[in-house]
Protein backbone atom coordinates (compact mmCIF):
# COMPACT_ATOMS: atom_id res chain seq x y z
CA UNK A 1 0.00 0.00 0.00
CA UNK A 2 1.26 3.35 -1.24
CA UNK A 3 1.87 5.70 2.26
CA UNK A 4 0.90 9.58 1.94
CA UNK A 5 3.09 12.27 3.17
CA UNK A 6 0.72 12.76 5.86
CA UNK A 7 0.82 9.27 6.65
CA UNK A 8 4.56 8.92 7.06
CA UNK A 9 4.98 11.69 9.21
CA UNK A 10 1.87 10.31 11.43
CA UNK A 11 4.11 7.35 11.83
CA UNK A 12 7.31 8.36 12.10
CA UNK A 13 6.28 11.45 14.60
CA UNK A 14 5.61 8.45 17.62
CA UNK A 15 7.85 6.77 19.65
CA UNK A 16 11.48 5.44 17.41
CA UNK A 17 10.93 2.22 15.78
CA UNK A 18 12.67 -0.19 14.05
CA UNK A 19 12.15 -1.07 10.60
CA UNK A 20 10.51 -4.40 11.20
CA UNK A 21 8.41 -2.98 13.12
CA UNK A 22 7.40 -0.61 10.83
CA UNK A 23 7.15 -2.81 7.96
CA UNK A 24 4.87 -5.00 9.97
CA UNK A 25 2.64 -2.06 10.55
CA UNK A 26 2.47 -1.07 7.07
CA UNK A 27 1.26 -4.41 6.32
CA UNK A 28 -1.61 -4.63 8.92
CA UNK A 29 -2.96 -1.20 7.73
CA UNK A 30 -2.73 -2.85 4.36
CA UNK A 31 -4.63 -5.65 5.51
CA UNK A 32 -7.54 -3.93 7.05
CA UNK A 33 -7.53 -1.44 4.17
CA UNK A 34 -8.35 -4.28 2.03
CA UNK A 35 -10.78 -5.76 4.31
CA UNK A 36 -12.55 -2.67 4.27
CA UNK A 37 -12.99 -2.15 0.36
CA UNK A 38 -16.20 -1.99 -0.76
CA UNK A 39 -17.73 -0.96 2.52
CA UNK A 40 -19.75 2.09 2.68
CA UNK A 41 -20.53 3.58 5.76
CA UNK A 42 -24.40 3.91 6.69
CA UNK A 43 -24.05 6.87 8.78
CA UNK A 44 -24.86 10.36 6.48
CA UNK A 45 -21.72 12.20 4.76
CA UNK A 46 -21.26 15.44 6.99
CA UNK A 47 -20.70 18.58 4.77
CA UNK A 48 -19.57 21.84 6.26
CA UNK A 49 -20.94 24.50 4.15
CA UNK A 50 -19.52 28.10 5.93
CA UNK A 51 -20.53 31.55 4.36
CA UNK A 52 -21.85 35.03 6.12
CA UNK A 53 -25.26 34.58 7.74
CA UNK A 54 -25.23 37.98 9.23
CA UNK A 55 -23.77 40.54 8.33
CA UNK A 56 -23.31 43.29 5.65
CA UNK A 57 -22.10 40.13 3.27
CA UNK A 58 -24.92 37.90 4.65
CA UNK A 59 -27.86 39.11 1.87
CA UNK A 60 -25.77 39.18 -1.40
CA UNK A 61 -23.32 36.59 -0.95
CA UNK A 62 -23.53 34.00 2.53
CA UNK A 63 -27.33 33.61 2.45
CA UNK A 64 -27.54 32.84 -1.46
CA UNK A 65 -24.91 30.52 -1.08
CA UNK A 66 -26.13 28.80 1.60
CA UNK A 67 -29.69 28.58 0.29
CA UNK A 68 -27.76 26.74 -2.84
CA UNK A 69 -26.02 24.31 -0.46
CA UNK A 70 -29.40 23.76 1.05
CA UNK A 71 -30.98 23.18 -1.88
CA UNK A 72 -28.35 21.13 -3.83
CA UNK A 73 -28.14 18.67 -0.38
CA UNK A 74 -31.89 17.98 -0.77
CA UNK A 75 -32.06 17.44 -4.32
CA UNK A 76 -28.55 15.03 -4.01
CA UNK A 77 -30.76 13.31 -1.12
CA UNK A 78 -33.83 12.89 -3.09
CA UNK A 79 -31.62 11.11 -5.77
CA UNK A 80 -29.91 8.59 -3.58
CA UNK A 81 -27.28 10.51 -2.09
CA UNK A 82 -23.57 9.90 -2.80
CA UNK A 83 -23.06 6.35 -3.22
CA UNK A 84 -26.30 5.90 -1.18
CA UNK A 85 -25.15 8.05 1.34
CA UNK A 86 -27.54 11.16 2.64
CA UNK A 87 -26.28 14.27 3.56
CA UNK A 88 -25.83 15.84 6.76
CA UNK A 89 -24.99 19.51 6.13
CA UNK A 90 -24.05 21.78 9.01
CA UNK A 91 -24.43 25.49 8.00
CA UNK A 92 -22.07 27.63 9.77
CA UNK A 93 -21.91 31.45 9.69
CA UNK A 94 -18.16 32.67 8.33
CA UNK A 95 -18.80 35.82 10.44
CA UNK A 96 -16.18 37.00 12.89
CA UNK A 97 -13.04 37.17 11.53
CA UNK A 98 -10.08 35.24 10.81
CA UNK A 99 -8.99 33.44 14.61
CA UNK A 100 -13.09 32.64 15.08
CA UNK A 101 -12.79 31.04 11.34
CA UNK A 102 -9.79 28.66 11.98
CA UNK A 103 -11.29 27.91 14.95
CA UNK A 104 -14.21 26.87 13.38
CA UNK A 105 -12.61 24.91 11.40
CA UNK A 106 -10.75 23.12 13.80
CA UNK A 107 -13.88 22.10 15.57
CA UNK A 108 -15.65 20.78 12.36
CA UNK A 109 -12.87 18.47 11.64
CA UNK A 110 -11.79 17.54 14.99
CA UNK A 111 -14.96 17.43 17.04
CA UNK A 112 -17.58 17.18 14.38
CA UNK A 113 -15.33 15.03 12.20
CA UNK A 114 -16.73 16.19 8.91
CA UNK A 115 -15.96 14.53 5.51
CA UNK A 116 -15.36 17.85 3.77
CA UNK A 117 -15.84 21.57 4.22
CA UNK A 118 -17.07 23.88 1.32
CA UNK A 119 -16.69 27.45 2.28
CA UNK A 120 -15.64 31.19 2.50
CA UNK A 121 -16.24 34.33 0.94
CA UNK A 122 -13.67 36.06 2.24
CA UNK A 123 -10.17 36.14 1.04
CA UNK A 124 -8.24 36.46 4.28
CA UNK A 125 -10.88 33.69 5.87
CA UNK A 126 -9.34 31.32 2.53
CA UNK A 127 -5.76 32.25 3.01
CA UNK A 128 -6.13 31.23 7.01
CA UNK A 129 -8.37 28.48 6.72
CA UNK A 130 -7.00 26.20 3.87
CA UNK A 131 -3.19 25.43 5.49
CA UNK A 132 -5.97 23.66 7.83
CA UNK A 133 -6.53 20.93 5.29
CA UNK A 134 -3.21 19.77 5.36
CA UNK A 135 -2.32 19.49 8.67
CA UNK A 136 -5.18 18.25 9.80
CA UNK A 137 -5.71 15.51 7.28
CA UNK A 138 -9.01 16.40 5.96
CA UNK A 139 -10.69 18.34 2.89
CA UNK A 140 -11.00 21.66 1.91
CA UNK A 141 -12.84 23.36 -0.59
CA UNK A 142 -12.94 27.03 -1.05
CA UNK A 143 -16.19 27.90 -2.81
CA UNK A 144 -15.43 31.77 -3.25
CA UNK A 145 -12.51 33.51 -1.98
CA UNK A 146 -11.07 35.11 -5.03
CA UNK A 147 -7.64 36.34 -3.79
CA UNK A 148 -4.78 34.60 -6.85
CA UNK A 149 -2.54 34.23 -3.66
CA UNK A 150 -4.84 31.29 -2.58
CA UNK A 151 -3.13 28.81 -4.59
CA UNK A 152 -0.21 30.86 -5.98
CA UNK A 153 3.66 31.08 -4.58
CA UNK A 154 5.87 33.97 -4.02
CA UNK A 155 7.40 33.52 -7.77
CA UNK A 156 7.03 31.62 -10.76
CA UNK A 157 7.38 28.69 -11.08
CA UNK A 158 5.89 27.85 -7.68
CA UNK A 159 4.94 24.25 -6.59
CA UNK A 160 2.11 22.80 -7.47
CA UNK A 161 -0.23 21.63 -5.88
CA UNK A 162 0.41 23.93 -2.70
CA UNK A 163 -1.81 21.91 -0.49
CA UNK A 164 -2.62 18.71 -1.22
CA UNK A 165 -6.15 18.54 0.12
CA UNK A 166 -7.12 22.03 -0.28
CA UNK A 167 -8.66 22.93 -3.16
CA UNK A 168 -10.78 25.83 -4.70
CA UNK A 169 -13.82 24.74 -7.69
CA UNK A 170 -13.84 28.77 -8.73
CA UNK A 171 -11.50 30.80 -10.82
CA UNK A 172 -9.36 33.82 -8.92
CA UNK A 173 -10.05 37.58 -8.95
CA UNK A 174 -7.24 37.66 -12.01
CA UNK A 175 -10.23 36.67 -14.03
CA UNK A 176 -11.95 39.31 -13.00
CA UNK A 177 -9.83 42.11 -13.52
CA UNK A 178 -8.23 40.65 -16.47
CA UNK A 179 -11.36 40.71 -18.24
CA UNK A 180 -12.83 43.81 -17.16
CA UNK A 181 -9.47 45.61 -19.03
CA UNK A 182 -10.15 43.88 -22.24
CA UNK A 183 -13.75 45.00 -22.36
CA UNK A 184 -12.66 48.36 -21.77
CA UNK A 185 -10.05 47.86 -24.49
CA UNK A 186 -13.01 46.55 -27.30
CA UNK A 187 -15.99 49.11 -26.07
CA UNK A 188 -13.63 52.09 -24.62
CA UNK A 189 -10.69 52.45 -26.86
CA UNK A 190 -10.34 55.97 -26.64
CA UNK A 191 -10.37 56.80 -23.07
CA UNK A 192 -7.62 58.40 -21.60
CA UNK A 193 -7.85 58.74 -17.81
CA UNK A 194 -8.87 55.46 -15.00
CA UNK A 195 -8.86 55.46 -11.60
CA UNK A 196 -9.87 53.31 -8.57
CA UNK A 197 -11.94 53.39 -5.28
CA UNK A 198 -10.84 49.50 -3.75
CA UNK A 199 -11.91 48.74 -0.29
CA UNK A 200 -7.94 49.21 1.51
CA UNK A 201 -7.21 45.19 2.35
CA UNK A 202 -6.03 42.37 0.46
CA UNK A 203 -8.70 41.89 -1.95
CA UNK A 204 -9.27 45.26 -3.10
CA UNK A 205 -5.38 46.10 -3.13
CA UNK A 206 -5.08 42.46 -5.15
CA UNK A 207 -8.09 43.19 -7.49
CA UNK A 208 -6.72 46.97 -8.50
CA UNK A 209 -3.23 45.56 -8.54
CA UNK A 210 -3.94 42.82 -11.60
CA UNK A 211 -6.33 45.32 -13.55
CA UNK A 212 -3.87 48.03 -13.31
CA UNK A 213 -1.16 45.76 -14.82
CA UNK A 214 -3.33 44.69 -17.44
CA UNK A 215 -4.20 48.00 -18.58
CA UNK A 216 -0.54 48.45 -18.74
CA UNK A 217 0.32 46.22 -21.42
CA UNK A 218 -3.60 46.19 -22.86
CA UNK A 219 -3.63 50.50 -23.13
CA UNK A 220 -0.25 51.82 -22.41
CA UNK A 221 -1.61 55.14 -23.43
CA UNK A 222 -4.41 55.53 -20.23
CA UNK A 223 -3.08 57.49 -17.55
CA UNK A 224 -4.46 56.55 -13.78
CA UNK A 225 -5.45 59.68 -12.28
CA UNK A 226 -6.30 58.54 -8.66
CA UNK A 227 -6.85 55.50 -6.73
CA UNK A 228 -9.08 55.68 -3.17
CA UNK A 229 -8.75 53.22 -0.73
CA UNK A 230 -12.06 53.20 1.90
CA UNK A 231 -11.79 50.85 4.74
CA UNK A 232 -13.81 47.92 4.98
CA UNK A 233 -17.80 48.16 5.48
CA UNK A 234 -17.66 52.15 5.24
CA UNK A 235 -21.15 53.74 5.74
CA UNK A 236 -20.03 57.09 4.03
CA UNK A 237 -18.31 57.53 0.85
CA UNK A 238 -19.33 60.80 -0.09
CA UNK A 239 -16.10 62.25 0.32
CA UNK A 240 -14.86 59.90 -2.17
CA UNK A 241 -16.78 60.10 -4.81
CA UNK A 242 -16.97 63.62 -4.66
CA UNK A 243 -13.06 63.52 -5.43
CA UNK A 244 -13.76 60.89 -7.89
CA UNK A 245 -15.83 63.50 -9.88
CA UNK A 246 -13.33 66.31 -9.49
CA UNK A 247 -10.22 63.57 -10.87
CA UNK A 248 -12.71 63.26 -14.04
CA UNK A 249 -12.31 59.56 -14.99
CA UNK A 250 -13.32 58.08 -18.15
CA UNK A 251 -13.58 54.44 -16.50
CA UNK A 252 -13.51 53.96 -12.46
CA UNK A 253 -12.44 50.26 -11.89
CA UNK A 254 -14.39 48.49 -8.28
CA UNK A 255 -13.99 45.66 -6.55
CA UNK A 256 -16.24 46.65 -3.92
CA UNK A 257 -18.62 43.80 -2.72
CA UNK A 258 -21.57 43.24 -0.70
CA UNK A 259 -22.90 45.96 1.59
CA UNK A 260 -20.32 48.37 0.57
CA UNK A 261 -21.21 48.13 -3.39
CA UNK A 262 -24.71 48.75 -2.36
CA UNK A 263 -24.03 51.67 -0.31
CA UNK A 264 -21.39 53.29 -2.60
CA UNK A 265 -23.81 52.50 -5.93
CA UNK A 266 -26.75 54.10 -3.75
CA UNK A 267 -24.78 57.58 -2.57
CA UNK A 268 -22.80 57.57 -6.21
CA UNK A 269 -26.36 57.95 -7.70
CA UNK A 270 -27.00 60.75 -5.40
CA UNK A 271 -24.15 62.71 -6.02
CA UNK A 272 -24.58 62.30 -10.00
CA UNK A 273 -21.15 60.10 -10.54
CA UNK A 274 -22.77 57.65 -13.37
CA UNK A 275 -24.18 60.60 -15.36
CA UNK A 276 -20.16 61.94 -16.00
CA UNK A 277 -18.09 58.28 -16.02
CA UNK A 278 -18.40 54.91 -16.28
CA UNK A 279 -17.36 52.61 -13.31
CA UNK A 280 -16.37 48.69 -13.91
CA UNK A 281 -17.47 46.12 -11.26
CA UNK A 282 -14.54 43.37 -10.66
CA UNK A 283 -17.86 41.28 -9.18
CA UNK A 284 -20.87 43.48 -9.68
CA UNK A 285 -23.17 40.54 -11.02
CA UNK A 286 -25.69 40.19 -7.22
CA UNK A 287 -25.96 44.59 -7.13
CA UNK A 288 -28.60 45.34 -9.68
CA UNK A 289 -30.79 42.68 -8.23
CA UNK A 290 -30.19 44.17 -4.54
CA UNK A 291 -30.65 47.47 -5.60
CA UNK A 292 -33.81 47.04 -8.22
CA UNK A 293 -34.22 49.56 -11.26
CA UNK A 294 -32.47 52.21 -9.91
CA UNK A 295 -29.23 50.23 -10.26
CA UNK A 296 -27.33 52.38 -13.32
CA UNK A 297 -27.87 51.41 -16.92
CA UNK A 298 -25.07 51.20 -19.09
CA UNK A 299 -22.29 49.84 -16.37
CA UNK A 300 -19.87 47.33 -16.53
CA UNK A 301 -20.58 44.25 -14.49
CA UNK A 302 -18.71 41.02 -14.44
CA UNK A 303 -20.00 37.74 -12.88
CA UNK A 304 -17.29 36.19 -11.24
CA UNK A 305 -16.75 33.47 -14.35
CA UNK A 306 -19.60 32.95 -16.72
CA UNK A 307 -22.10 32.92 -13.44
CA UNK A 308 -25.63 34.89 -14.69
CA UNK A 309 -29.10 33.50 -14.71
CA UNK A 310 -29.35 34.26 -18.48
CA UNK A 311 -26.20 32.67 -19.35
CA UNK A 312 -25.80 30.19 -21.48
CA UNK A 313 -29.23 30.97 -22.39
CA UNK A 314 -31.44 28.18 -21.32
CA UNK A 315 -33.02 27.03 -24.14
CA UNK A 316 -29.30 25.99 -25.30
CA UNK A 317 -28.25 24.63 -21.75
CA UNK A 318 -31.36 23.39 -20.15
CA UNK A 319 -29.27 22.64 -16.55
CA UNK A 320 -29.16 26.60 -16.37
CA UNK A 321 -32.71 26.62 -16.94
CA UNK A 322 -33.13 24.16 -14.12
CA UNK A 323 -31.38 25.29 -11.80
CA UNK A 324 -32.61 28.96 -11.93
CA UNK A 325 -36.34 27.85 -12.10
CA UNK A 326 -35.42 25.63 -8.93
CA UNK A 327 -33.82 28.30 -7.03
CA UNK A 328 -36.45 30.81 -8.09
CA UNK A 329 -38.99 28.80 -6.98
CA UNK A 330 -37.82 28.11 -3.67
CA UNK A 331 -36.70 31.36 -2.78
CA UNK A 332 -38.02 34.28 -4.99
CA UNK A 333 -35.08 35.49 -6.49
CA UNK A 334 -32.71 34.66 -9.49
CA UNK A 335 -29.08 33.09 -8.64
CA UNK A 336 -26.32 35.05 -8.10
CA UNK A 337 -22.71 34.03 -8.73
CA UNK A 338 -22.36 32.24 -5.10
CA UNK A 339 -24.97 30.62 -5.90
CA UNK A 340 -23.33 29.34 -8.78
CA UNK A 341 -20.25 28.64 -7.27
CA UNK A 342 -21.79 26.79 -4.48
CA UNK A 343 -22.95 24.28 -7.01
CA UNK A 344 -19.44 23.84 -8.48
CA UNK A 345 -18.28 23.15 -4.94
CA UNK A 346 -20.85 20.53 -3.64
CA UNK A 347 -21.07 18.77 -7.11
CA UNK A 348 -17.39 18.85 -7.67
CA UNK A 349 -16.92 16.75 -3.79
CA UNK A 350 -19.98 14.86 -5.20
CA UNK A 351 -17.90 13.93 -8.65
CA UNK A 352 -14.79 13.13 -6.98
CA UNK A 353 -16.24 10.63 -4.61
CA UNK A 354 -18.13 9.15 -6.87
CA UNK A 355 -14.82 8.82 -9.32
CA UNK A 356 -12.73 7.56 -6.73
CA UNK A 357 -15.33 5.11 -5.08
CA UNK A 358 -15.65 3.43 -8.77
CA UNK A 359 -11.93 2.60 -8.47
CA UNK A 360 -11.53 1.32 -4.96
CA UNK A 361 -15.11 -0.30 -4.94
CA UNK A 362 -16.14 1.48 -1.40
CA UNK A 363 -16.51 3.99 0.13
CA UNK A 364 -12.30 6.21 -0.67
CA UNK A 365 -10.18 7.88 1.39
CA UNK A 366 -9.67 11.67 1.81
CA UNK A 367 -6.33 11.19 0.19
CA UNK A 368 -7.95 9.05 -2.76
CA UNK A 369 -10.71 11.79 -3.20
CA UNK A 370 -8.53 14.37 -3.45
CA UNK A 371 -6.50 12.46 -6.16
CA UNK A 372 -10.01 12.31 -7.83
CA UNK A 373 -10.59 16.01 -7.47
CA UNK A 374 -7.19 17.03 -9.60
CA UNK A 375 -7.75 17.66 -12.72
CA UNK A 376 -11.92 16.88 -12.58
CA UNK A 377 -13.89 17.60 -15.24
CA UNK A 378 -18.01 18.39 -14.56
CA UNK A 379 -21.03 20.13 -16.32
CA UNK A 380 -22.73 23.03 -13.94
CA UNK A 381 -25.18 25.25 -15.13
CA UNK A 382 -22.72 27.70 -16.04
CA UNK A 383 -21.02 25.26 -18.18
CA UNK A 384 -18.10 23.27 -18.13
CA UNK A 385 -15.51 23.82 -15.26
CA UNK A 386 -12.44 22.00 -15.04
CA UNK A 387 -10.12 21.47 -11.94
CA UNK A 388 -6.21 21.74 -12.31
CA UNK A 389 -3.34 20.12 -11.26
CA UNK A 390 -2.68 23.28 -8.70
CA UNK A 391 -5.90 22.31 -7.30
CA UNK A 392 -7.87 25.42 -8.59
CA UNK A 393 -10.55 25.65 -10.96
CA UNK A 394 -10.04 27.70 -14.24
CA UNK A 395 -13.49 28.95 -15.97
CA UNK A 396 -14.52 31.50 -18.94
CA UNK A 397 -15.44 35.01 -17.87
CA UNK A 398 -18.50 37.16 -18.92
CA UNK A 399 -19.02 40.76 -18.81
CA UNK A 400 -21.34 42.67 -19.84
CA UNK A 401 -23.38 46.49 -19.29
CA UNK A 402 -26.37 46.71 -17.15
CA UNK A 403 -29.75 47.66 -19.47
CA UNK A 404 -33.32 47.71 -17.86
CA UNK A 405 -36.18 45.99 -19.39
CA UNK A 406 -39.62 45.69 -18.98
CA UNK A 407 -39.31 41.90 -18.15
CA UNK A 408 -36.88 42.59 -14.74
CA UNK A 409 -37.29 44.51 -11.83
CA UNK A 410 -33.43 45.30 -12.36
CA UNK A 411 -31.24 45.62 -15.34
CA UNK A 412 -29.85 42.79 -16.55
CA UNK A 413 -26.81 42.65 -19.15
CA UNK A 414 -27.61 43.67 -22.60
CA UNK A 415 -27.70 40.63 -24.54
CA UNK A 416 -26.06 42.51 -27.62
CA UNK A 417 -23.28 43.22 -25.16
CA UNK A 418 -22.45 40.27 -23.60
CA UNK A 419 -18.85 39.32 -23.59
CA UNK A 420 -17.28 35.84 -22.72
CA UNK A 421 -13.78 35.52 -22.78
CA UNK A 422 -12.09 31.74 -22.45
CA UNK A 423 -10.27 29.87 -19.70
CA UNK A 424 -6.97 30.82 -21.83
CA UNK A 425 -7.42 34.56 -21.92
CA UNK A 426 -7.95 35.12 -18.37
CA UNK A 427 -6.25 32.44 -16.53
CA UNK A 428 -2.81 32.13 -16.08
CA UNK A 429 -1.19 28.69 -17.03
CA UNK A 430 -0.73 25.98 -13.75
CA UNK A 431 2.57 27.02 -12.29
CA UNK A 432 2.42 30.51 -13.04
CA UNK A 433 1.72 33.45 -11.22
CA UNK A 434 -0.89 36.13 -12.37
CA UNK A 435 1.00 39.00 -12.24
CA UNK A 436 4.07 37.19 -13.80
CA UNK A 437 1.74 36.21 -16.63
CA UNK A 438 0.64 39.62 -17.31
CA UNK A 439 4.16 41.00 -17.53
CA UNK A 440 5.03 38.42 -20.23
CA UNK A 441 2.13 39.50 -22.68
Amino acid sequence: MEKTRRDFIKIAGGAAIGAGTLLSGCREEEEKVVEKRGEIPKEPVKIAAVSFLTGVAAAPFGIPGNNTFEMLSEKINADGGIMGRKIELLSKDEAGGVDAQVKLARKLILDDKVDVILGYISSADCKAVLPLSDELGDLIVAYDCGTQELMEGSHSPFPVPKYELGFRTAATLGLDNIGLALMIKKYFPDIKRIAGINPDYAWGRDSWSIFEESMKKLMPQVEVVGTWWPPLFTTDYTAHISALIGAAPDIVHTAFWGGDAVTFTKQALGLGLFDKMTVAYSRGEPIPQEIGKDFPENQIIGCAGPHYFLYPPQDKWPLNKQFVDEYQKKYGKYPTYPCYHAYQAIYSYKAAVEKAGSLTGGWPTVDEVADAMTGLAIQTPSGNITIRADHNAIEDGLFGFTKLTSKYPFPILDPERIEVFPTFVVNPPVGIRTVDWINSW
